[in-house]
């Protein structure tokens, strides 16, 4: 097993010494959530990389919740292969990268489940104000390339799933914040996420999505056209969308308009 993480981080050394800014607005890189936001709306990936982000009162909480709900700590490359090469599930996250079609893809998942060092779980966790219960193209999407680099990367992904936890947020006491990783990893591995979302009514949903690279793969290709240079961003046809947009004031395909103060 030694062999393989030497090999594993000799291999990343040179994946990104391998790096120059070959695609759009100068990336070496495709982050993977900007792929999984092209789904959303490309228009709105462009404005972010053209005027910076702007800070939301929404991307604050939600940063903030996150952070609450799914607390983490750096250690060394040896704990984390120590950790994760033992028999009982742990939990902990690597950054991911490797190679799609044209792209290089990289991205950090939100949290992994590991047995023997084999990825047992990739999970998302995705919040919102409203109903848990959808789930969207942009997130399915995000999880699945999660997946398909821990495949590239080498490791053995034969008995690894796949799930989004959407969770309304702001409806959590501090206890059940405290507690949620270790429920929410739980449910999974002992296949009670009926359960969870039993005790969290309304609040939760667990959505669960087998590993098929081919749909990650098919995901990265229908997006990759716009790193290359080889067409121009699209933009959503959904006015909900441009409305929820903090971009929709500058935004050239804007399809609302924010009324003046007064």
């Amino acid at each position: 097993m030694l062999r393989f993480w030497d090999q594993l981080w000799k291999n990343e050394r040179e994946f990104f010494d391998s790096g120059k800014a070959e695609f759009r607005h100068g990336t070496s890189f495709v982050p993977v959530s900007s792929i999984a936001e092209q789904f959303y709306c490309e228009y709105k990936l462009e404005n972010e990389f053209a005027l910076g982000e702007i800070p939301t009162e929404a991307k604050d909480s939600g940063t903030a919740l996150h952070d609450e709900l799914m607390p983490t700590e750096k250690i060394t490359k040896e704990e984390f292969a120590d950790l994760v090469g033992k028999k009982e599930p742990s939990l902990a996250v690597l950054g991911l990268w490797g190679p799609s079609g044209r792209l290089k893809v990289v991205g950090v998942p939100d949290h992994v489940i590991w047995s023997e060092g084999r990825p047992l779980w990739v999970v998302e966790l995705k919040t919102t104000k409203g109903d848990p219960t959808p789930l969207w193209e942009d997130q399915e999407n995000q999880v699945r390339i999660y997946g398909l680099l821990l495949e590239r990367m080498g490791f053995d992904c034969s008995m690894m799933q796949l799930a989004v936890v959407r969770v309304k947020s702001a409806e959590l006491s501090d206890d059940e914040k405290k507690e949620w990783i270790l429920k929410v990893s739980g449910a999974l591995i002992e296949g009670k996420t009926k359960w969870l979302e039993v005790r969290y009514p309304g609040r939760m949903k667990v959505h669960l999505l087998q590993h098929e690279p081919a749909k990650a793969e098919k995901a990265i290709d229908s997006k990759a056209g716009y790193w290359l240079g080889e067409r121009e961003p699209t933009s959503s046809s959904s006015i909900g969308k441009c409305r929820a947009c903090e971009y929709n004031s500058s935004c050239p395909k804007s399809l609302f308009s924010p009324s003046p103060p007064v």
